[in-house]
């Protein structure tokens, strides 16, 4: 991934006010922006990515490309992403996956995936829980350009 120059990463800021607006224009712009920011390794931009994708705003809405963002912001540290990727994780069966980025998660302080994670704590064996343990605290963050 290429870095992102101060001036895209102030712009894709800027443009994350107009998320708020409800002119089609305006999400379609500051989509773009976003992608363009995610593309360079701002890890807010690929969560806010995955989002446009998820809700249809400013992208065509992909579920796809939606999880696709999500895991990379998730596995660059951005908690929120950690929390809603685990969940995603839990809602397809990947329980061991699941709580790995639930613990990640509830670590970098987003409270709610600690109740989630103990929910899937007590459907798994005293081994799986031990090795999903293991692989949290043995997990390093990919590389951002912020």
């Amino acid at each position: 991934m290429q870095k992102i120059s101060p001036p895209l990463r102030r712009e894709a800021q800027r443009l994350a006010t107009l998320m708020n607006c409800q002119r089609k224009e305006d999400l379609m712009n500051a989509a773009r922006w976003y992608l363009k920011a995610a593309e360079g390794g701002y890890v807010r931009a690929m969560y806010n990515v995955s989002l446009c994708y998820s809700y249809g705003e400013g992208l065509v809405h992909s579920h796809r490309q939606a999880r696709r963002w999500m895991k990379r912001a998730a596995d660059r540290g951005h908690s929120k992403a950690q929390f809603e990727h685990g969940l995603g994780l839990f809602s397809e069966g990947e329980m061991m996956k699941a709580v790995v980025y639930l613990e990640l998660a509830t670590r970098a302080g987003e409270t709610a995936a600690a109740h989630v994670k103990n929910v899937i704590l007590q459907q798994l064996s005293v081994t799986s829980r031990d090795r999903a343990m293991l692989l949290a605290d043995n997990w390093r963050a990919l590389p951002t350009s912020h």
